[in-house]
């Protein structure tokens, strides 16, 4: 059945509308699911937003790849699903007119229900609105998972917007002594909410002092997710030296066999636009350092995030209270931009478009 359906675009760079346009038909082995909110990722909505990078050549387009939905059609050749089922989606099937980064900001969708883009069911009894910030929390899980995080070990997370919140919440969940570190107060008073050590606010200029000054040796894990060249720079330089083997001579000589495995760990879990230049030896006073930039998430930690906060370890109050109604879209993103200290993040309640 062809429908006609509501999504926010993006018309030019800076001009947000709320548009009717065409939903195809529900494919034999899909699932059309009518949105019930809709997450703001907002470093890469806004940065789509503006133009730059990916978006360039590509308006009119839907932007958006968080939501959570009601199955109200399924294909004629699948099993396991019914009309009713919650989830949480990602990357739906692109409408053809449009373009798409990754259009999800949409009263409807089509739907895969194998393979990367699948949609994935809540667990039973869920409340849609606790599984709001699941794919954009997923994708911190995965930089955090890369670093094989152990209790105790000291992690320092760069920038705390919402990508580098979720990191340092879900490195204290795996017992990391969590360092964070930002420009804006109330990022930093979340931070330590949520169990953090420390929060360093930079913008004092003696960010670096203040975080070799917590942790003296360095930190075991670093995470920059502030995606700023200040951001890059301090996370470069706050990385421990590996545990050393001292010689006859005295001369420190990182033990090579093995030596992987002791070795700090450092992730890029932003996007950049910029160009970072780091010299060899920089990251670390050793032999090596391990340099991880994480590309999405997967349906793995897609999944552990739905357990985590099926299980109550997403604190969302102190992320989002209140949904935005979608008529609102184009006064909520130039907010967003403009007021990065006021607000975290928009939640679009898709029930209102309909009633």
């Amino acid at each position: 059945m062809q429908r006609d359906i509501r999504a926010i675009v993006f018309t030019n760079p800076n001009e947000i509308e709320v548009q009717a346009v065409p939903l195809g038909a529900c494919g034999a082995r899909e699932v059309v699911c009518e949105t019930i909110y809709s997450f703001v990722s907002p470093g890469t909505e806004l940065r789509v937003l503006s133009g730059v990078a990916e978006s360039q050549g590509k308006f009119p387009l839907i932007p958006g790849y968080s939501w959570v939905g009601r199955v109200i059609e399924v294909g004629s050749e699948l099993r396991g699903w019914a009309v009713g089922d919650l989830v949480t989606g990602r990357n739906p099937i692109r409408i053809p007119e449009l373009g798409f980064l990754w259009g999800g900001q949409a009263s409807h969708h089509r739907c895969e229900v194998t393979g990367y883009d699948s949609v994935l069911k809540l667990p039973a009894g869920a409340a849609p609105w606790d599984y709001v910030a699941t794919e954009v929390a997923a994708i911190s899980w995965r930089g955090v998972s890369m670093t094989f995080a152990a209790p105790g070990e000291t992690a320092v997370v760069v920038g705390q917007g919402l990508i580098g919140a979720f990191n340092a919440l879900w490195l204290l969940h795996m017992g990391a002594r969590v360092i964070v570190v930002d420009l804006v107060a109330s990022r930093l008073e979340r931070a330590l909410r949520w169990g953090a050590t420390a929060a360093v606010n930079a913008a004092g200029g003696d960010a670096l002092e203040q975080v070799r000054a917590l942790a003296p040796g360095g930190a075991d894990i670093v995470i920059e997710a502030s995606s700023s060249r200040p951001g890059v720079e301090l996370a470069n330089q706050v990385l421990r030296q590996p545990y050393p083997r001292v010689m006859n001579c005295g001369y420190p000589v990182a033990a090579l066999q093995g030596a992987a495995h002791f070795w700090p760990r450092l992730v890029y879990q932003a996007n950049y636009t910029h160009t970072q230049e780091v010299k060899p030896g920089r990251l670390s006073g050793g032999e090596g350092a391990l340099v991880m930039k994480p590309g999405d998430r997967t349906v793995d930690d897609r999944l552990a995030v739905l357990d985590l906060t099926r299980r109550g370890k997403m604190p969302l109050a102190d992320i989002v209270t209140e949904a935005t109604p979608v008529e609102q879209a184009p006064e909520a993103y130039l907010a967003l931009r403009d007021h990065p200290d006021q607000y975290n993040t928009i939640v679009f309640d898709w029930r209102k478009e309909r009633a």
